[in-house]
């Protein structure tokens, strides 16, 4: 019982916030936003940089951050729609770290490098969120 108390302690402690999701999303939004403006963004290795400049990969993006928005502004509790969203958010920034590494290593282009720390902080608190996400009781 004790043992029950002590892990299930930090559920008590920090109650997962509606603006953790909306700055999440706006984040994953903005960026997508920008890639969408920029359709040169990614330029090295020439032979893979159509298929990350492609439309598509930006309107993943757009519509992972609208949805994080959604479940930040709504509270919304569908564990398909949130789980979806975490997940789609997760691999659009590990992808996009990628990318950018293959400039930073590949190119030396160390412009990337901050713009790679806020995704890598992102990737974190989408963690986060996942992690203290509990879905609505019935």
């Amino acid at each position: 019982m004790l043992q029950k108390l002590l892990t299930n302690q930090h559920k008590y402690n920090h109650k997962l916030s509606r603006w953790n999701f909306i700055k999440t999303g706006l984040v994953i939004f903005a960026l997508a936003l920008c890639f969408t403006c920029n359709r040169t963004y990614f330029w090295y290795p020439p032979s893979l940089a159509p298929a990350w400049n492609n439309i598509w990969v930006d309107i993943v993006g757009l519509f992972a951050g609208v949805i994080l928005i959604i479940c930040g502004a709504l509270d919304l509790h569908v564990d398909i729609v949130v789980k979806t969203g975490l997940g789609v958010s997760v691999a659009y920034l590990t992808v996009l770290i990628i990318a950018e590494s293959f400039h930073v290593v590949g190119a030396n282009y160390i412009v990337l490098v901050p713009l790679m720390i806020l995704e890598a902080y992102t990737i974190a608190n989408l963690m986060q969120i996942a992690y203290e996400y509990e879905p609505e009781q019935r």
